[in-house]
């Protein structure tokens, strides 16, 4: 699937972990699974008489964020209660930076160096581990020490991590299933007094008005990329919006073959010209489109769910606290609603090389108890945080909400759920609030299901495989010509054609000849 995450699997994920921990849909049903976290613990017997205790086993985790390491109390503290639970001497090992994460891990894959546990990779990547012999399935591990795990995962999230008949990694849920959204500022169509667009042709003149009464502003900017303004909108445009499509002969066909797709860009092209979408877009950096939301010059945003929170609106409420922006759905020729992705996001494996596989698991399924879960993202109660009446969190230290400055936060994190009893924001401070919130409005958007969503893709397996990059380089580079005027729209044809030739034809037989065999 088209999915808005082409710079880098670890560079979104730590963005993703900076800003929150967005809630799922799948729910955990059962908020008592363990005590509280950072109560004291029975020790973990193993076997033998009544006292006996086997030393820990020592299980080594990569993680691609060294910020997380704050060299504290707590977290020692947090290390000896997972110990004194599970039996095991968690050590986590750091890549150099989030872009090393790769290399970091294959690395130690390859040599001598002890590595048990692998979190945050795509699926795509667990199964090429797999076919390499790299991970092992865990199947047999789950039955025999995956209580929590079996318990407070929806069943059918199983599937999406299952290659080969087999489970090769513990899910981690999906921030959110429909996060690529269009907002719009709802305070500036009070101040005009516009009513809230309901047809693409409303939102044209709503841009137009914007256009002309905020005149040191924009209209429309897409947040992060060319990509993500696309993904925005072209559910108001294509009958599967950024996804592949089916045609008449039940074959899988990428977006921009769609008869549909130069309308789209055509009106994309039109909206530049006009100068309804920041003309900075294209090389632009989101660190310069968070500002430029926070000064106040930005009308409508196309992109990710929380894009227009952190740094953003968080920022410009201070003077301006009517600022809000809001998703809306509107009607055009396309699907008019918005696609929904897999409930799994990335997974967690377990290496080949591992010694002792057992007390990995024993690890995962107790991060996987509700007491387990809390203890490895925040730390421990009345140590790293405080629970407020109304159930939210404030960190204890320099700064009640920064994670940055917390005395703990995610170092033993590993995969992502969803709680009843705990909000994927669960600090109180205005931008965690404002995340709940954005969430919520997002999940109740019509949404569907792409023809391939559960299917799970061996591009390695693909006779296109080593063109992959390059086509994907070559499509982007082409649209963002057409939209620029730096080529015309009447040249799209053409494009595609040679798109075809240079490997997209075969692309579009290995895809079609691995969703035909797992429909």
């Amino acid at each position: 699937m088209n999915q808005p995450m082409k710079k880098g699997l670890i560079g979104f994920l730590i963005c993703i972990l900076l800003v929150s921990i967005a809630a799922c849909s799948t729910k955990t049903n059962d908020p008592n699974s363990s005590a509280p976290a950072g109560s004291t613990a029975p020790s973990a017997k193993e076997g033998g008489k009544e006292g006996d205790k086997k030393p820990p086993v020592k299980i080594v985790a990569i993680n691609p964020n060294a910020s997380f390491d704050r060299k504290t109390e707590v977290e020692k503290h947090a290390h000896d209660i997972i110990q004194d639970k599970t039996g095991v001497d968690l050590n986590i090992v750091f890549s150099p930076t989030s872009a090393d994460f790769s290399q970091k891990m294959n690395l130690m894959l390859s040599s001598g160096e002890q590595l048990d546990i692998i979190p945050f990779l795509s699926m795509d990547q667990a199964i090429e581990l797999y076919k390499n012999g790299a991970i092992i399935p865990l199947d047999d591990l789950i039955n025999q020490h995956g209580a929590n795990l079996k318990k407070n995962f929806n069943p059918e999230v199983w599937s999406e991590v299952t290659a080969d008949g087999k489970i090769i990694g513990i899910p981690s849920l999906a921030t959110n299933t429909k996060g690529t959204v269009l907002q719009i500022r709802t305070d500036w169509l009070k101040e005009l007094k516009l009513e809230k667009p309901v047809t693409v042709e409303d939102f044209e003149k709503v841009m137009e008005a914007f256009k002309q009464n905020k005149k040191d502003a924009y209209p429309l900017i897409g947040a992060y990329d060319f990509q993500y303004l696309q993904n925005g909108l072209a559910p108001y445009f294509l009958p599967q919006a950024s996804e592949w499509w089916l045609n008449e002969k039940g074959e899988l066909l990428p977006p921009e073959l769609h008869p549909g797709y130069k309308d789209f860009m055509a009106k994309l092209v039109e909206w530049n010209k006009k100068g309804y979408i920041w003309p900075e877009m294209i090389l632009s950096t989101t660190p310069k489109q968070v500002e430029l939301i926070a000064q106040n010059k930005v009308g409508a945003v196309s992109g990710w769910y929380s894009s227009t929170i952190a740094g953003a609106t968080e920022v410009l409420v201070k003077t301006i606290p009517d600022a809000n922006y809001e998703p809306i759905i509107l009607k055009g020729n396309g699907i008019n609603k918005i696609s929904e992705a897999p409930d799994t996001q990335f997974v967690t494996v377990i290496t080949k090389k591992s010694k002792n596989p057992e007390a990995a698991m024993k690890f995962l399924d107790y991060h996987a108890s509700r007491e387990g879960y809390e203890l490895t993202y925040v730390g421990v109660e009345g140590e790293s945080y405080t629970k407020l009446p109304d159930g939210t969190l404030e960190y204890i230290g320099e700064d009640k909400y920064d994670s940055n400055k917390a005395s703990y936060y995610a170092l033993y994190w590993m995969f992502n759920m969803d709680w009843n009893d705990f909000s994927a924001s669960p600090m109180s401070s205005w931008m965690d609030r404002k995340y709940t919130e954005m969430m919520k409005k997002t999940k109740e958007l019509p949404s569907f299901k792409a023809a391939d969503r559960t299917v799970k893709y061996d591009k390695s397996k693909w006779k296109s495989y080593s063109k992959l990059t390059d086509l994907n380089t070559f499509m982007e580079e082409q649209k963002i010509k057409v939209f620029t005027g730096e080529r015309p729209l009447s040249d799209w044809d053409a494009i595609m054609q040679q798109w075809l030739d240079i490997g997209g034809k075969q692309m579009i037989e290995d895809r079609n000849a691995q969703f035909k065999a797992q429909k």
